[in-house]
């Protein structure tokens, strides 16, 4: 069963480098030191950024930024890391949580489904 759906889209050049310190993770902010080229760095931003709040969205509570680590497998598909699970299970309880990050020239965009476990 679907307990919440979030969804969030943003403008990438709306991004300030900068920001990564108020929005990335440890973990996140080690991927993005190995981002060549400012652009890059802003998509990546952007989009860590609108997973972070289509989870806050689809638990309808905040959720700190840095609580927060989405990585990637060896295929590119977005997860949230152990470390993140381990805290909204403590904090929201044993749910599923899907996620889907997608970058379009000018924009990126997130969708987060929980469902019950």
């Amino acid at each position: 069963m679907i307990k919440g759906i979030g969804i969030d889209i943003i403008e990438i050049n709306r991004i300030t480098l900068g920001i990564e310190k108020k929005v990335l993770s440890k973990k996140e902010l080690e991927l993005f030191k190995n981002f060549s080229g400012e652009n890059r760095k802003k998509e990546f931003i952007a989009g860590r950024f609108s997973v972070k709040e289509s989870l806050i969205k689809a638990f309808g509570t905040f959720i700190p930024y840095k609580e927060i680590t989405i990585l990637n497998d060896e295929k590119g598909k977005p997860y949230f890391d152990e470390e993140t699970i381990i805290y909204l299970k403590e904090k929201f309880g044993n749910y599923k949580i899907h996620l889907s990050i997608s970058h379009e020239r000018n924009y990126a965009t997130s969708i987060v489904i929980i469902e019950d476990n």
